[in-house]
């Protein structure tokens, strides 16, 4: 064959195979959700998420295919088509449930080969919080705190540090569970092995 080696190429001239493949997968992925996300209450729910990302510190991390995806699973459901809200409120209690925590049946990646989680880029740190603060909004939720939820003109912030009042309801922020193991505990568990 007459083309070079990737790995060997010249990378002052030639574009780095890591670049290329995350490239291909972006396509991949556009491909993916143009063709199956047809749903007006999917594009809407994307785009409230990516304000969450914006807006909300637990969601900083969550890259845009899995919020696609996220959004994507959260308007599926067989036989029927839900309007947005149920699609809003379902979306958060999946999080809440911990569909993308470790050892969760999770959403597989339906652009890679084999079974890939969706989160799997994520620390466990970062899967906790973004299911720790979805219980938070679930509840205020529950209490009637979608104006401040979804950080409407003149609306309150959802605070995920202090209990916030929802009509006489105080909603206390949810607590992490995940503990970053120590360096004792990460020498013992080598030891182990």
């Amino acid at each position: 064959s007459s083309g070079i080696n990737a790995e060997y190429g010249d990378h002052e001239k030639h574009i780095k195979l890591e670049h290329l493949k995350n490239s291909l997968a972006a396509i991949r992925h556009a491909r993916w959700f143009e063709e199956n996300a047809f749903q007006s209450s999917i594009r809407v729910m994307v785009r409230i998420l990516k304000d969450f990302k914006r807006r909300i510190p637990f969601f900083k991390n969550a890259n845009p295919w899995t919020i696609d995806l996220l959004a994507h699973h959260s308007a599926s459901v067989t036989g029927s088509q839900l309007t947005i809200p149920l699609v809003f409120r379902r979306c958060l209690q999946l999080l809440a449930a911990g569909i993308l925590l470790p050892g969760s049946a999770s959403i597989s990646d339906p652009c890679e080969p084999g079974f890939v989680k969706a989160h799997s880029f994520m620390s466990y740190e970062h899967q906790d919080e973004l299911s720790c603060g979805a219980q938070t909004l679930l509840r205020a939720l529950a209490h009637g705190g979608f104006r401040e939820i979804l950080g409407m003109n003149g609306a309150r912030r959802v605070t995920f540090d202090t209990p916030i009042m929802f009509d006489g309801v105080i909603v206390t922020p949810s607590k992490l569970a995940y503990e970053k193991p120590t360096e004792t505990e990460k020498m013992d568990t080598n030891a182990g092995s």
